[in-house]
């Protein structure tokens, strides 16, 4: 049996490997050396926590009385009973409180002026994960969205940041403007 042995002499076949691990050692290379460029400008600022006052206006009957920005980790829900008692949530019950309701679809999804659906669609829902708009229906005054528009479009830049992926940020499209003539 006789083997078959490619010729070390095989020009166009020993030029292309060569070129090819040329540019595969360049490609590494180079992306290594820019990633500490690339993860410095990705990082993205966490947005703002808010404060929701939520006022009862018959038994299990809330409206959005106010909402506002405030630091990161601060946010809270401020909950005024018909009866004149303040609760206030925050933090780890908060956080327990929105977490049961994103795992309860029908709580929400129901409608109704419950806590539970006036707290989701609420700035607090949006930042516990919930992607819709804001329903105007659960603010006492619809205008009280409109304070928090900003707030709402920082929680999705940061959103599509933290979950952007850290790979492929210089494929073919990436950085290219389109239009004609710039």
């Amino acid at each position: 049996m006789k083997k078959r042995y490619l010729s070390i002499g095989d020009f166009k076949r020993n030029a292309f490997i060569v070129a090819a691990a040329a540019c595969m050692g360049l490609t590494s290379c180079s992306n290594s050396s820019n990633q500490d460029e690339w993860n410095a400008d990705s990082e993205v600022a966490v947005p703002d926590g808010i404060v929701t006052e939520l006022t009862e206006e018959a038994p299990d009957q809330w409206k959005i009385t106010d909402e506002r920005t405030t630091a990161p980790g601060q946010s809270m829900a401020i909950l005024k009973y018909n009866d004149g008692r303040i609760d206030t949530l925050q933090g780890l019950e908060l956080e327990n409180q929105m977490k049961a309701l994103a795992n309860n679809q029908q709580t929400y999804q129901q409608g109704g002026f419950g806590l539970g659906s006036v707290l989701w669609w609420s700035g607090m829902g949006y930042m516990a994960g919930r992607m819709m708009a804001p329903r105007p229906g659960y603010y006492a005054n619809p205008n009280l969205i409109n304070r928090t528009d900003s707030w709402r479009q920082n929680v999705q830049s940061y959103r599509q940041r933290a979950t952007a992926p850290t790979s492929g940020r210089s494929g073919f499209f990436r950085g290219r403007s389109g239009g004609a003539g710039a």
